[in-house]
């Protein structure tokens, strides 16, 4: 039996669409991979003074799709590694809460910072500090897209001045 110019017509179409459908599938899954929420979290400088500072929580979409039930997970040992020892019941609750199902965020938008406060830090004697400078937590974070695709990411937060995180920063020149 010999292959004839069909054949080889034949073998060259069913290898084209095999390639195409073989690409099909990674171009739907690089599509997927790309569309979709990025949602992380992040402890920022509020305000700060001499010896003493404020701090935000922020939830952030840097993805390029609206994210739906944002929600913070962490356990007790690690929002109590962010405080002071000894600190009171009701500073740690307020930490808390943002880790709590009511301070799911039910829509955040591409694009989108939520910020909500987190505390404070003062070294003055006789002050109540309540948020150890420098100290981290491992937190996760879970949400969903539009379509519901569940998705959660692991990674740390870290109570410290983001501006100036190597030590210090130029002040602007005055006009």
């Amino acid at each position: 039996m010999s292959v004839t110019a069909d054949d080889l017509k034949t073998a060259l179409s069913v290898g084209a669409i095999l390639i195409s459908l073989v690409s099909l599938y990674f171009t739907k899954v690089n599509w997927l991979q790309s569309n979709r929420p990025v949602v992380t979290a992040f402890i920022t400088e509020h305000s700060s003074g001499i010896s003493a500072a404020t701090f935000n929580l922020v939830i952030a979409n840097t993805g390029s799709r609206p994210a739906v039930r944002v929600r913070l997970h962490a356990s007790e040992a690690e929002i109590a590694s962010l405080l002071e020892p000894g600190v009171r019941d009701q500073k740690f609750k307020m930490i808390e809460s943002n880790f709590l199902s009511a301070s799911e965020i039910p829509l955040l938008r591409n694009g989108e910072e939520l910020t909500t406060s987190f505390g404070a830090f003062t070294d003055n004697p006789g002050e109540d500090s309540w948020l150890r400078y420098g100290s981290e937590a491992e937190v996760s974070i879970t949400y969903k897209d539009l379509e519901g695709r569940k998705f959660e990411s692991r990674f740390p937060i870290k109570v410290y001045a983001r501006e100036g995180f190597g030590g210090g920063v130029w002040a602007a020149a005055k006009a």
